[in-house]
């Protein structure tokens, strides 16, 4: 059976913790090769720097290899975004299927950061090999996983803690509740309203919650909701793409950065995350990311230790048959309990 990391509410509690139990595992037994021979296509639609080089010296470590390929050459030219050309004349290159069909004779896993989460369900409802998001514009999962094992790390996972996102409703942030509620921490979130969740977006999350014993607070006052935070996380309030949009998104978000007098609010032994790459001066201030309670390089580092996990199991079949079912627990039918404030 193909696994794939699409998404963090694709896979159960027992099969994410055993992602980040073999991360930790490989971390410390460097001499273990589970991909000698193995070779990953990593396909970047977006720029990165963490995802893209963390990942690839996680792999090289773990005696695999990479070949990097553009998206004109993968994904078939136009073909995830044509338009309508003239009769008789095809809009792509190649058929999608027939390109990863091809791939999956030369290489064991595929890694894509593309602009849409649809691209990574074509690449997978296609694929013979494990399709890997490195990032959409709805899921971030590799970063979610970085970040639970940094909270883990620290704080250790024997009780629920309280972590606080501040900024805009994003990939990261929406990858970072779904891994936490099913964990069973207390999520909180405060945003301005222009950027915030569906309503169905915070019915989601209260299932999550009622399935998985956690807990999900939200609002738009960020000095409430960092009181009582162990982790106060944000990011770039104009994400990748949206560029074009900064100053008018940029001005609802006026209150919002962390500074050290949003970061005082929270108690003493709270750490402060971000995803990177920050905008020091915009939503987080140099007093508070090179303070002695950032995690921020901790975290990074962490990308390239879970990525050792993720892709050793998902592209070793031996370890993936070990693994325990990936299959979320939760249910539509569940009934959703959240609270605002």
């Amino acid at each position: 059976m193909i696994r794939n990391l699409l998404k963090i509410s694709d896979h159960s509690k027992d099969f994410l913790q055993y992602l980040l139990d073999m991360s930790a595992n490989l971390q410390t037994q460097k001499t273990v090769k589970p991909l000698d021979g193995a070779s990953i296509l990593f396909c970047f639609e977006k720029p990165s720097l963490r995802t893209k080089l963390a990942t690839e010296v996680a792999i090289n470590q773990l005696g695999g290899s990479v070949i990097h390929i553009s998206p004109e050459e993968f994904l078939g030219g136009k073909i995830l975004h044509a338009t309508e050309n003239e009769p008789g004349i095809p809009e792509e290159r190649e058929a999608l299927k027939d390109t990863v069909k091809n791939v999956a004779q030369w290489c064991e896993g595929i890694f894509a950061r593309v602009y849409s989460h649809e691209t990574l369900q074509k690449l997978a409802g296609f694929s013979d090999i494990p399709i890997v998001s490195g990032l959409c514009e709805k899921h971030h999962p590799m970063q979610a996983l970085a970040d639970l094992y940094t909270i883990h790390e620290f704080f250790g996972a024997e009780k629920p803690l309280h972590i606080t996102f501040v900024g805009d409703a994003n990939n990261v942030a929406f990858s970072l509740i779904e891994i936490g509620l099913i964990f069973g921490h207390t999520m909180q979130f405060a945003g301005p309203n222009s950027c915030y969740w569906s309503y169905e977006q915070l019915t989601y999350f209260g299932l999550l919650a009622s399935c998985y014993g956690g807990s999900f607070r939200h609002g738009h006052n960020p000095a409430e909701l960092v009181q009582n935070a162990d982790v106060v996380y944000t990011d770039a309030f104009i994400s990748m793409g949206q560029e074009h949009e900064y100053a008018q998104k940029l001005r609802h978000f006026d209150g919002y950065q962390v500074n050290e007098e949003l970061f005082a609010l929270a108690p003493s032994h709270a750490r402060f995350m971000h995803c990177l790459p920050a905008h020091r001066g915009i939503e987080v201030t140099d007093d508070v990311i090179d303070s002695p309670n950032s995690l921020v390089y901790q975290q990074a580092k962490n990308r390239m230790v879970t990525a050792k996990g993720v892709f050793a199991v998902l592209c070793n079949s031996g370890l993936s048959k070990k693994a325990p079912s990936h299959q979320p627990h939760h249910t539509m039918e569940t009934s959703p309990i959240f609270t605002t404030s």
